[in-house]
């Protein structure tokens, strides 16, 4: 706001530039403001010195814990699907991807499908019905599938899906020896999650 009104006067007034002027108007500006920041600080070098730089008090320091993340591999002769899903502007044009591996941990298949305009949650659902639906296009009927929605896996868990779903998933159910949803941090499901982003710019396609 600051240089776009110092640009106005130099336009339209010929105003002299003070750089140090405007570089001190602007500390105190933000100084001025500084008792409506409300959220935490990173306990970080970086955060130290802008904080340093513009006179301000420091914040609390937000807090950290770690978690500990596990990636197993499926039981024998079971499949192991990771997918998610994204959409770029909740809603906006969205997709998912998913990879399956073997017992083994080997690469079986992967795919990224784009669908058009979505909100997120739609797209982390359809995931899990895209990647079910191919498992049982080529036979393989007993799935393990990891998402890092646990809305989604406990939609699907508790059959509370949007209506234009419900048919499509009693028909994979029915299909399907055996299936298991689990939830998994995103940090486990990154390939997924790189699919997902890929398909979220097919527009209708997949690849």
């Amino acid at each position: 706001m600051e240089l776009w009104f110092l640009r106005n006067r130099i336009y339209f007034e010929e105003e002299k530039v003070n750089l140090g002027y405007f570089k001190r108007r602007i500390k105190q500006y933000t100084k001025d403001c500084a008792v409506r920041i409300k959220r935490f600080m990173w306990e970080c070098s970086y955060d130290y010195m802008v904080f340093k730089n513009f006179d301000l008090k420091h914040q609390p320091i937000k807090p950290q814990r770690n978690i500990e993340v596990s990636f197993f591999l499926p039981a024998r002769n079971q499949i192991l699907i990771c997918c998610d899903g994204a959409s770029r502007g909740n809603p906006g044009a969205a997709g998912y991807g998913f990879v399956c591996r073997d017992e083994m941990g080997g690469c079986i298949y992967a795919e990224a499908t784009g669908l058009r305009i979505a909100t997120n949650y739609i797209a982390e659902l359809m995931a899990i019905t895209g990647a079910a639906e191919w498992v049982i296009q080529n036979n393989k009927l007993d799935i393990c599938i990891n998402s890092d929605s646990k809305a989604a896996v406990s939609a699907y868990m508790s059959g509370r899906l949007p209506w234009f779903m419900q048919v499509r998933w009693k028909r994979i159910k029915e299909l399907l020896n055996n299936i298991q949803l689990v939830h998994s941090l995103r940090e486990v499901n990154f390939s997924a999650d790189s699919m997902a982003k890929k398909g979220a710019g097919l527009l209708g396609f997949r690849s």
